[in-house]
């Protein structure tokens, strides 16, 4: 059975994230029945799904309306079919609907727990971390009996340190199982040397667990309030937005949706302000590396060859974009290279 390559694209209105999943997806088409980048893969099937599609009516009564503005807040996850948008993504990788969707249910609400559990305990170690400062290097005159445990509790640390945290290896292997082996070891898995890419892009696309846990690369996009508003007020919507609309709700609620993953480290942030083409170029790279993480080694001279033979190396953007927090004014989004080789 083919396995499917899953990539999500949200962030910010007018951000760039549209324009980026049609490129992929037209790429990837383009690439069907063919080698994939001299490896013995194969592209078969590319879909794309976009949360814009799946807006509830105008006239439904679940939306939120803004008194203020006697308009319809569509910058809530309320605003969505999820439900919709979840079977179709199931009937996608796996012809099947409801069975699918009670799994991803099953898979968001393992991955709410993990999250919460690794939270819970990073707090745990900062807080003993910092008694323990208090208790013993805040004091300038220590008895001996306070060095010797001391130096058990620094010997101590370092153990820990060097050995995996049982819970750590839980929430590895949580990660594995939530993402329905799609990302396990995909180069071992290809039997039939088929890879199938399916596109996730929408502006709250990660504030949907399912979703987040679901996709094997996740890409997001920032823009400062100025440039957004600017590219806002040139698009026509329907029903169109409101005077007082951007401010009251599209980038207030842009800050509140993009701070419930801001902290996720597998999510690249690219600027939106970079050239299309370029960011186009810098994340095509980034799967080709995600691929090539995946191949096998090559075999010493005495052994034969690989059943999976990794592409050449190719040159790739020794920079990334910001991964990271995002300033809280969210004025300007740092990054460690302008991307413009």
């Amino acid at each position: 059975m083919p396995q499917w390559l899953v990539i999500g694209i949200s962030g910010v209105t007018c951000g760039g994230k549209t324009t980026l999943a049609h490129g992929l997806r037209d790429y990837f088409k383009g690439l069907r029945n063919a080698p994939l980048w001299n490896t013995p893969y194969t592209i078969g099937d590319v879909q794309l799904i976009s949360q814009d599609d799946y807006f509830l009516p105008v006239d439904d009564r679940r939306h939120k309306r803004v008194e203020k503005l006697n308009a319809i807040n569509f910058e809530l996850i309320t605003s969505l079919n999820t439900k919709q948008m979840l079977a179709d993504i199931a009937h996608i990788i796996n012809g099947q609907t409801e069975h699918n969707y009670a799994n991803f249910e099953h898979y968001a609400l393992q991955y709410q727990q993990q999250q919460q559990q690794q939270q819970q305990l990073q707090q745990q170690q900062q807080q003993q971390h910092q008694q323990y400062n208090t208790n013993y290097y805040g004091k300038q005159h220590l008895p001996a009996a306070y060095q010797y445990q001391r130096q058990q509790h620094q010997q101590h640390h370092h153990q820990q340190h060097r050995q995996h945290h049982p819970q750590q290896q839980q929430q590895q292997h949580a990660d594995h199982i939530m993402r329905l082996n799609i990302n396990a070891q995909i180069a071992a898995q290809l039997r039939d040397k088929k890879i199938n890419v399916l596109l996730i892009e929408g502006f709250m696309i990660f504030n949907q667990p399912e979703v987040l846990a679901l996709c094997n690369l996740k890409y997001h996009f920032h823009l400062p309030y100025e440039k957004c508003y600017e590219r806002r007020i040139k698009r026509t919507y329907d029903p169109p937005d409101v005077t007082g609309y951007f401010e009251l709700c599209v980038w207030p609620y842009y800050e509140k949706n993009f701070a419930e993953y801001r902290e996720c480290k597998d999510i690249t942030v690219l600027n939106g302000e970079i050239a299309k083409e370029k960011i186009f170029k810098f994340v095509l790279q980034r799967i080709v590396h995600y691929f090539e993480e995946r191949c096998d080694p090559p075999p010493p001279a005495t052994l034969p060859p690989p059943v999976v033979a990794c592409p050449p190396q190719q040159k790739r953007f020794d920079c990334m974009l910001y991964m990271g927090t995002v300033a809280s004014n969210n004025n300007h989004l740092p990054t460690a290279c302008p991307m413009e080789q």
